[in-house]
């Protein structure tokens, strides 16, 4: 072999060193940009995780919110519903409780008397009303009604097949059936 000149080797000596250390600057460079970015897709990986937990949240806090206010605003408008029940139920008492008028009790019968289209029949009312049948239809067959009808008359044909109730319970029945929700509108219009 041949001696190469010291001068020579020590250049060939910088060189390999030189390109040794460019070749870990390069390294070094790469490990990081590598390191970066896998860092920055932890990063990115962990934010979607804790934006998409916190979306599922709000969107179950949104869940959780609307019904509770469909529960509050039912339960409120059952109590309200309640309540005017319990305002019509007292009007009706209350006109139970009132009806006794003679004028009243004299257009129910002529109402009566006018359907059935017979002379043939038996009156039956309470026994405060038996002076206003007597002074409209004279000498009649009368029967006491029972206290509950609170009033009023009902007719009944002699063949007991045709029944004419103008008691005052029926009428006031009657205008619970059919005009209940017109009362209520009437009541409770806004």
């Amino acid at each position: 072999m041949e001696k190469l000149p010291n001068k020579d080797i020590e250049r060939m000596i910088t060189f390999i060193k030189h390109e040794a250390e460019e070749k870990v600057k390069e390294i070094e460079i790469k490990a990081i940009q590598e390191y970066n970015i896998e860092k920055a897709r932890l990063v990115k990986q962990e934010v979607d995780t804790v934006e998409k937990d916190f979306k599922n949240k709000q969107k179950n806090l949104e869940i959780r919110k609307l019904c509770e206010e469909s529960n509050i605003i039912n339960k409120y408008k059952l109590q309200y519903t309640n309540q005017k029940n319990n305002i019509l139920t007292e009007i009706f008492n209350d006109l139970e409780k009132q009806s006794s008028s003679e004028k009243l009790t004299e257009d129910l019968l002529q109402e009566a008397v006018n359907k059935i289209n017979s002379k043939d029949f038996t009156v039956m009312c309470l026994e405060r009303d038996k002076k206003v049948v007597r002074k409209v239809l004279g000498n009649v067959e009368i029967k006491e009604l029972p206290v509950f009808a609170l009033g009023g008359v009902i007719i009944v044909s002699r063949d007991k097949k045709l029944v004419i109730d103008n008691s005052y319970k029926s009428r006031i029945e009657s205008i619970k059936k059919y005009y209940c929700n017109e009362l209520n509108n009437f009541i409770f219009s806004k």
